[in-house]
């Protein structure tokens, strides 16, 4: 049986995302593309002109929007609606999007940081609490941005992962808090 090697790691926040690289031991946070950050925006924007916009471009748009018009064309936070039959309507592209969908947009703009490589496997965090239907339609959203395979891992075990592989201290008792932009997890 052949197994997958991934060197990926995304978190596909509530609030924010971010995708960071494995080499040789170290973690490395790819930064967004123009804005340099270690995070970007959990927002998808539809535009006039049937752009798709994600990341910090589509906040500005969100923000725009919020004081203007009552039909938003701009989303953030769907990740909470994973898993249910919840829509987003764009009157700017005339089609409804579930949240799988426009989780699949911010993968896809996570994705698209990683220079000369086309990364077909990652491991993707969820809350600590999804149940089941949330952790498939994250499976779903993985599919729809192009990764063929993807390992989901609680965000706070994660979070335990990442602080392990640096620590001398195995021994003991640890506990993890994990203040998210949407969520709280504690493991």
């Amino acid at each position: 049986m052949s197994r997958t090697k991934i060197d990926f790691g995304i978190d596909l926040g509530t609030t924010n995302s971010a995708i960071s690289l494995m080499e040789n031991g170290e973690i490395q946070v790819i930064k967004s593309d123009g804005y340099q950050k270690d995070t970007m925006p959990s927002c998808v924007q539809f535009t006039r002109k049937k752009l798709v916009k994600v990341g910090d471009d589509a906040l500005a748009g969100y923000d725009k929007e919020a004081a203007k018009v009552s039909t938003p064309n701009a989303f953030i936070e769907f990740k909470r609606t994973m898993g249910t039959d919840k829509t987003y309507h764009s009157t700017h592209m005339d089609e409804s999007y579930s949240s799988e969908d426009l989780s699949s947009e911010v993968l896809k703009k996570l994705r698209s940081y990683v220079k000369g490589e086309d990364i077909q496997a990652a491991v993707v965090t969820v809350p600590n609490q999804f149940k089941q239907n949330q952790i498939d339609a994250t499976q779903r959203a993985t599919k729809l941005a192009g990764l063929k395979h993807c390992e989901l891992l609680q965000e706070p075990i994660a979070a335990s992962l990442a602080f392990g592989i640096e620590s001398e201290l195995m021994q003991g008792f640890w506990v993890v808090f994990d203040f998210g932009g949407g969520t709280f997890d504690v493991a």
